[in-house]
């Protein structure tokens, strides 16, 4: 574990040669928006986004680089659920997300496991268009689950999916436990949405083996983008997202989901019926 986290510091650079090098150009409108000058309409094309991506790579060096990919849930659930400043608990202690380094061990259910890959997205208010997820934020406000769960506020995106225990889900489908986006337990009062006035940078982690860890005391899930997702991508799609995980041969490396995923809906019909 040791040698791990020592070798996971010799860091290396690098960057698409595609993608601008200003920072703060986390959204991009393509310029075929605006009116042809004869006068016939452009095609119009769907938001971009720019996409950070940091991965221990088998060699046990850590590259970091930018990728811009469209503004769809596809890329975005890979690189915005947790916001800036959100602790993640550590074999260590609490770390704040943006400190994470791939070679950190985390805790899980399954021991301590290295975070292999970390993505990060930029929220931007009023940003609009047809399939973009990322248009408003969750906050959970302190003890919303219980006492200290979590431990203070959290703020998460889209993508962030928590564990929900549910006595009869052992009789029903063989565990007690399943995923489920936060967003859907919004209700205005201890969990709701928000919509920040200023850009806030949101994280994703990816772990060897698809598990759970501790965000603010509350167990939440690590990145996978799910089996039927990778099943349904076209070759080009395929490629382009893969290219978004430097550590993968494969986008059948990420393996097995840990538990089953499903909605807020879909869990009230199972257990209030």
């Amino acid at each position: 574990m040791a040698s791990l986290q020592h070798s996971a510091l010799k860091v290396r650079e690098s960057v698409s040669l595609s993608v601008p090098t200003d920072r703060f150009a986390s959204l991009s409108v393509p310029t075929d928006r605006f009116p042809r000058t004869d006068g016939r309409p452009r095609r119009t094309l769907s938001l971009t986004r720019k996409y950070e991506v940091a991965a221990l790579l088998p060699d046990l060096t850590i590259t970091h680089r930018s990728h811009v990919a469209p503004a769809t849930p596809l890329f975005e659930d890979a690189t915005c659920a947790f916001a800036r400043g959100t602790l993640i608990r550590t074999a260590r202690g609490p770390v704040a997300v943006e400190d994470l380094l791939p070679g950190a061990y985390l805790d899980t259910p399954r021991g301590a496991q290295p975070v292999m890959w970390i993505g990060s997205g930029t929220f931007v208010p009023g940003t609009a268009d047809d399939v973009t997820s990322l248009t408003s934020l969750t906050r959970i406000t302190q003890d919303a689950f219980g006492i200290a769960r979590p431990e203070g506020e959290l703020l998460v995106g889209p993508a962030a999916h928590m564990v929900v225990r549910r006595d009869k889900f052992t009789r029903l489908i063989g565990r007690d436990s399943v995923l489920a986006p936060v967003r859907d337990y919004t209700d205005g009062d201890r969990i709701f949405e928000v919509t920040p006035g200023g850009a806030v940078q949101l994280y994703h982690l990816m772990l060897p083996h698809h598990s759970t860890i501790r965000v603010g005391n509350v167990e939440m899930e690590s990145y996978h983008p799910g089996k039927g997702v990778v099943a349904k991508m076209g070759p080009n799609t395929r490629a382009l997202f893969l290219s978004l995980f430097p550590n993968l041969e494969s986008l059948e490396d990420f393996g097995d989901l840990a538990m089953p995923r499903t909605t807020r809906e879909v869990i009230d019909s199972l257990t209030l019926g």
